[in-house]
């Protein structure tokens, strides 16, 4: 298999002792890219040095909506003034995000302040024409109002970690987004990311493992890209469909998407991992 991580975090402190390692895990697993997604203006200059030093990497910048909700008014305005220079300049960032919504994990009175973050950076995504990352949790019907009212970048987008049911897949799909999936789908009790999952257009899917977090059941603490072939496995069981189907389908959808990689694509006979837990 050759996969892209369409959604990692490789630019946090806790890969700063082994991130080459990391790195070199996931291409043997057949990774041959990684979309490292932004969350706060301090990352950005961090993700774009990686980007410059891996071909095999890409990077989004924009502001969580967990750290919309936590800046004081003034540096969540001098954050969102900021984002337009990530994409600019040498390796800029390919997409805006992860931007978008949380009601479970923020005060409930916090969210006017990640409303208008969020729409702001909807605002210069559509102006730049760069697709967005999407992070919602718990606020479906409140963001898709929004992306509604406000329009996407022709360039499209994708929900993140998708957590909504099977009905909502379908409305994202009509506005041009795609839906990606972690390794939620291993856990056997989540019957709605199941139905999900089967019901998204295989020329929407796209899988990602969120590293450093949500790992897969039965695994460290510490996600990390090299996990993803489990994603891709349990996703075409799911579906009733070969893995290579799921592979190719997913690394088209992000190629198509966040550009093309100069990836390091391991060759036909070298070894790869083989997690046989998926």
């Amino acid at each position: 298999m050759n996969l892209i991580d369409s959604h990692t975090h490789l630019d946090f402190e806790t890969f700063d002792a082994d991130r080459d390692a990391v790195l070199d895990r996931a291409r043997a697993a057949g990774v041959i890219g990684q979309i490292i997604a932004g969350v706060r203006p301090e990352h950005w200059p961090r993700q774009r040095a990686l980007a410059a030093r891996h071909p095999d990497v890409k990077w989004t910048a924009g502001l969580h909506p967990q750290v919309a909700a936590e800046l004081t008014p003034a540096a969540r305005d001098a954050a969102l003034a900021a984002l337009p220079t990530a994409l600019t300049g040498d390796h800029p960032a390919c997409a805006i995000g992860e931007i978008g919504l949380d009601r479970q994990f923020v005060p409930k009175t916090i969210l006017d302040a990640q409303r208008a973050a969020f729409r702001a950076q909807l605002a210069l995504a559509r102006e730049r024409d760069v697709p967005v990352v999407l992070h919602i949790v718990a606020t479906h019907g409140a963001a898709h109002d929004i992306l509604t009212r406000d329009g996407l970048p022709r360039a499209g987008g994708v929900v993140h970690s998708y957590s909504g049911s099977a009905d909502m897949t379908a409305r994202y799909v009509d506005l041009g987004l795609h839906i990606g999936f972690v390794a939620t789908v291993l856990r056997p009790a989540a019957d709605k990311i199941h139905r999900a999952a089967r019901a998204v257009p295989l020329e929407r899917l796209l899988i990602e493992t969120d590293a450093p977090t949500q790992s897969p059941p039965g695994h460290p603490r510490r996600n990390e890209p090299a996990l993803l072939p489990l994603v891709a496995r349990r996703i075409a069981a799911l579906r009733g469909v070969d893995v290579d189907t799921i592979a190719d389908a997913t690394r088209r959808n992000a190629e198509t998407l966040f550009g093309p990689f100069a990836s390091i694509r391991r060759p036909p006979d070298a070894p790869a991992h083989d997690h046989k837990d998926a």
